[in-house]
């Protein structure tokens, strides 16, 4: 074959992957109704919010807004493209994380003194793990955002260490002030990855009023955000309790479930590089520690370690012998990489908008909110009690709910009710033999029960309530009184 065509294979590549990222799979996301809400919100009212909406608690539950930009930013495409118009965002951020995954590959040849260019065995660990960060962590929700910018952060945060200047400095500390305003729970990486940089700089005694300035830059511009210092430190707000690990996404990773295959893999290809990715370096040592902190402690957080495997599997071609003797060179531009992927997601983009998504009636209750509505009076918004993960969309079609995806304003003692737990534990553990005793307390208009129950729960869900006043694809509607609003 001709050198021409094996060019030419780098970027088919890329295109192919592209199109393996299938649009409809980003929609499934149950955060995502809120996170429109909220915004869509926050828009109607030209403000950012501070307390929790559309809740049996009104107004008065505090609420931190560590993603208020990404919300505003979803509400406004919602508004403008329909739900189709989500995806733009989507495929903006995946073009900008591939463009960073490669790029970290660049910084960290040159940081071990070797040629840049782009060896094709990298393309079998950049794009598979492109792939594997859009299907698992690209679900129409802020670490979309923050995916590219953390990337993004530490190349130029690099990029400074090599060539101190003016430039990288002023990237640095826009994106750590666009971390903070997106998805300020991630900010603290950021941070840590910041602190890890002046340890290098000083040992190194490399240290100047330059990196006193940048890294001064990126804490200060970090505190920028509406929630201010709250913000930044979101982790410790989710974690009281340890309420966090009633969550799937937070609980420790089974490494030994058959679902965890690809994270086990990752994770021991992650160790058996490192003999060649460290190369006695300080940073790269600290870095290597954070990472593989973050990659094990859960599926949530595992998301760093794909995103910065690149980065220490640069060396590996140069390193072993095999790869090294035997490979094929072929320096690998950045165009035959974006350009091919850029198109790949603009035609994903297209099919999207020729077939909008729809949501999935088994997984949310669309068919029930139907029925719920009709019965609601005009203008009232009813109170309905369903399940965590079913909540953000009731809350979207219009009904008020105990608890969404939020979690920090309903860990509160305020939120406090029947059985002394707050309204996330209410809402996480209500579904079961308590929840008569929930919905006395609770008075709401609407009870969603999901399929799949116990018929001795449904039985005696059905003695307290009387009969389902609905049954849909995902579940069973219990009428509890009246309506709010109706006379």
């Amino acid at each position: 074959m001709s050198k021409r065509f094996f060019a030419l294979l780098p970027g088919l590549a890329a295109f192919a992957a592209a199109l393996l990222m299938i649009p409809r799979f980003s929609y499934d996301d149950p955060d995502t109704f809120w996170h429109y809400e909220l915004g869509r919100y926050m828009i109607d009212h030209r403000t950012i919010l501070h307390h929790a909406i559309h809740t049996f608690y009104g107004d008065r539950l505090p609420y931190i807004p560590h993603e208020y930009a990404f919300q505003i930013v979803l509400a406004l495409l919602v508004r403008v493209f329909g739900w189709p118009g989500a995806y733009l965002l989507t495929a903006s951020c995946l073009l900008l994380t591939i463009a960073g995954m490669d790029r970290l590959a660049r910084v960290s040849r040159r940081e071990l003194g070797l040629d840049e260019r782009r060896d094709p065995v990298l393309l079998l660990i950049l794009l598979p793990a492109a792939c594997w960060v859009y299907y698992c962590y690209f679900t129409i929700r802020p670490q979309m955002v923050s995916a590219w910018m953390i990337v993004w952060f530490f190349v130029y945060l690099r990029e400074f260490r090599h060539v101190p200047r003016i430039r990288f400095a002023v990237l640095t500390g826009a994106l750590s002030l666009g971390i903070a305003n997106f998805h300020a729970g991630i900010w603290p990486v950021a941070a840590v990855f910041t602190v890890m940089a002046a340890i290098e700089a000083l040992r190194e005694r490399q240290w100047t009023k330059r990196h006193a300035w940048t890294y001064g830059v990126i804490f200060l511009a970090g505190l920028l955000n509406p929630g201010g210092l709250k913000s930044l430190l979101f982790i410790f707000a989710v974690t009281k309790g340890r309420f966090n690990l009633l969550i799937n996404e937070w609980q420790p990773i089974e490494f030994s479930k058959p679902e965890n295959l690809p994270i086990l893999l990752a994770l021991m290809f992650f160790a058996a590089i490192l003999p060649f990715a460290l190369r006695g370096k300080l940073f790269r040592y600290l870095f290597m520690l954070g990472i593989l902190y973050l990659g094990v402690s859960s599926y949530k957080q595992n998301l760093f370690l794909w995103l910065f495997l690149p980065y220490f599997a640069a060396a590996l071609p140069d390193s072993v012998p095999m790869l090294n003797k035997n490979r094929f060179r072929l320096p690998i531009r950045t165009r035959w990489l974006l350009l091919p992927a850029a198109a790949g997601l603009v035609i994903n983009a297209i099919s999207v908008f020729a077939v909008p998504p729809t949501v999935n009636a088994g997984e949310y209750p669309v068919k029930e909110m139907d029925y719920i509505l009709r019965q609601a009076p005009d203008g009232v918004r009813p109170r309905v009690m369903a399940p965590y993960g079913a909540s953000g969309y009731v809350m979207y079609r219009g009904g008020d709910v105990l608890c969404d995806g939020r979690q920090d304003p309903f860990v509160t003692d305020e939120s406090k009710g029947a059985l002394g737990w707050n309204a996330f534990q209410r809402s996480m553990y209500g579904f079961g033999e308590y929840l008569p005793e929930i919905v006395a307390s609770d008075h709401p208009d609407y009870v969603i029960a999901r399929s799949g129950v116990s018929a001795k729960l449904l039985q005696d869900w059905t003695r307290t309530f009387g009969e389902p006043a609905y049954r849909g694809d995902f579940g069973v509607v219990f009428r509890i009184g009246k309506p709010t609003g109706s006379e």
